[in-house]
């Protein structure tokens, strides 16, 4: 069973033994799944929190992991090799839904109050199928985006954003901020580029072959 709540738009999955998990790559060790969330702008124009080649995209997913020698993400989360999270961008693009995203658009459309959860197939995560998940990404080491912004963070970012229509990537902005005031909507959720004092090492990795993902 995976959960959807309304806050940050997170997914994560419950009651079940077998957590997914990414080995290989740029990983030292097992990563394992702690959840999913979403970021996305006012706009289509912009809504990612990295910038590639100048383009910037409607939404950005991070799919959080943490390093299974730690035991927990709790654990993890202040360690220098703690965390390793995927990110993908997305684009509203024209009339056309993405049919592997359907199931996470349609749950949003079950939370739109804060605090609420629904429960939504675990095939909802097909979407990330769209990827060749070996190949075409960008990695460095950088941090948190969000408090308290610790720098123990794998990214791997995939240089292919997926296409969503205009109207599933609206669904996000309908998400409420405040239960008792269903005008306030929760736009603008992501950070700003960061201009690092010092400037990661970035390596754009064509065809590794050897970083997996097991859902």
């Amino acid at each position: 069973m995976i959960v959807l709540s309304v806050r940050p738009s997170l997914i994560t999955f419950s009651d079940r033994t077998f957590q997914p998990f990414i080995v290989g790559g740029p990983l030292g060790n097992k990563y394992i799944f702690e959840q999913l969330h979403f970021h996305w702008g006012v706009e289509d124009d912009s809504g990612c929190e990295h910038i590639l080649e100048g383009n910037t995209y409607s939404m950005e997913a991070h799919a959080v992991h943490y390093n299974a020698k730690y035991g927990s993400f709790k654990e993890a989360v202040d360690k220098p090799d703690g965390l390793a999270v995927i990110g993908f961008f997305m684009q509203a693009y024209g009339d056309t839904d993405c049919c592997q995203f359907d199931k996470i658009v349609n749950g949003i459309h079950d939370i739109k109050v804060p605090n609420s959860e629904a429960q939504i197939d675990a095939d909802c995560l097909a979407w990330m199928g769209l990827q060749d998940l070996s190949r075409h990404y960008y990695t460095y080491q950088g941090s948190l985006t969000t408090p308290p912004y610790y720098e123990t963070v794998t990214w791997i970012v995939y240089k292919t954003p997926v296409y969503v229509s205009r109207a599933q990537c609206a669904a996000f902005r309908e998400l409420q901020s405040c239960p008792k005031d269903s005008n306030k909507k929760i736009v603008n959720n992501f950070r700003e580029v960061q201009v690092p004092k010092v400037s990661p090492e970035v390596v754009f990795v064509r065809n590794s072959g050897r970083l997996r993902s097991k859902l």
